[in-house]
């Protein structure tokens, strides 16, 4: 059961001295030239409204976000925003010191069919419009129910025939505006590194990319660590991070470094590739099962907890690799 403080009861005037607190945080936090960035899936705080939201996530440390569709009862991220409302959105999540770094738009569109194409290429539109390159998806799913029924082969094979025609429109759209599509881990096309490394070799463009989920990985494959990931580190332009314990199929994901997840293997593979993409934290439920209805102190406490385990873990890492680089 999750359990929380009492709620406190917080006021405008409350946020927006909170904001003024946080402009005066020291910046040597911030590492320059910034050899990586951290942020958090916002979805985890989607019950508030953006401003309450952008704050919590940067009082625990961190400056960039996966957008979320809505905040409270506002929309914030969805194609039928104007132009003008979207840049309203950016300015609000920037006087909070907040910038967006990604989209999981890959996921609100299906290319196979013409109706599902045009919403993904809407969602690459809206990366444009709010300074984030890289859009996160996944291919066809396998299963008809998971864990243990997958799709008629023949029905399967169909579906991904179809998926592969939409996504390379999608493909050409994204080059034309420089969005890079990022496929992850998610069972089919890319379940494990093997399947990355096929798709990677089926389409040839500098605007395709992996987005890594190692926990994915762990918990649809039952695989940890994927030993193929050094084979197309370089190809890796985002990572999700979640942790996950227990056996393949166990939804349980706890805090960063509190799985089995071999987090310090995985980025010393892809820094030492060269890897400088968006490094989002998507998941730490547990076996609570939240998702976004998690009293919001709870998250609180636990998006902390991840930051103090991956900022020292990243900060020697990435140091490390910053440092054989020749000059």
């Amino acid at each position: 059961m999750l359990t929380a403080p009492a709620v406190a009861t917080f006021s405008r005037r409350d946020w927006m001295g909170q904001l003024a607190a946080l402009s005066l945080l020291d910046r040597s936090s911030t590492r320059s030239a910034e050899s990586y960035r951290l942020g958090v899936m916002a979805g985890m705080y989607s019950a508030l409204p953006l401003e309450e939201a952008m704050t919590r996530i940067r009082k625990a440390g961190y400056r960039y976000i996966s957008i979320a569709r809505k905040h409270g009862s506002e929309t914030v991220y969805a194609p039928e925003l104007t132009q003008g409302e979207r840049a309203s959105v950016v300015r609000r999540m920037k006087s909070c010191d907040i910038q967006p770094f990604l989209s999981l738009g890959g996921f609100a569109g299906d290319p196979q069919s013409e109706v599902g194409l045009q919403k993904y290429i809407a969602q690459l539109d809206l990366c444009t419009d709010y300074g984030i390159s890289v859009m996160v998806g996944a291919g066809p799913w396998y299963y008809k129910k998971f864990p243990n029924i997958p799709k008629r082969d023949s029905d399967w094979q169909v579906e991904t025939s179809r998926f592969y025609t939409g996504f390379e429109k999608a493909l050409r759209h994204a080059e034309s505006i420089r969005i890079t599509i990022a496929l992850k881990p998610h069972t089919g096309i890319t379940a494990r590194g093997k399947d990355c490394l096929a798709i990677l070799k089926r389409f040839s463009s500098p605007y395709f990319r992996i987005a890594w989920d190692a926990g994915n990985v762990s918990y649809y494959e039952g695989v940890h660590p994927d030993l193929d990931l050094p084979d197309f580190a370089s190809q890796v332009s985002a990572v999700c991070i979640k942790d996950h314990l227990g056996l393949r199929g166990d939804e349980n994901f706890p805090v960063p470094g509190q799985g089995q997840v071999d987090h310090e293997l995985m980025f010393q593979t892809l820094f030492s590739a060269g890897f400088r993409g968006p490094l989002a934290l998507e998941r730490l439920d547990g076996r609570d099962g939240f998702g976004n209805k998690a009293p919001p102190e709870v998250v609180d406490a636990r998006i902390t907890a991840a930051y103090n385990y991956l900022g020292p873990l990243l900060n020697r890492i990435a140091s490390v690799s910053s440092a054989s680089v020749p000059r």
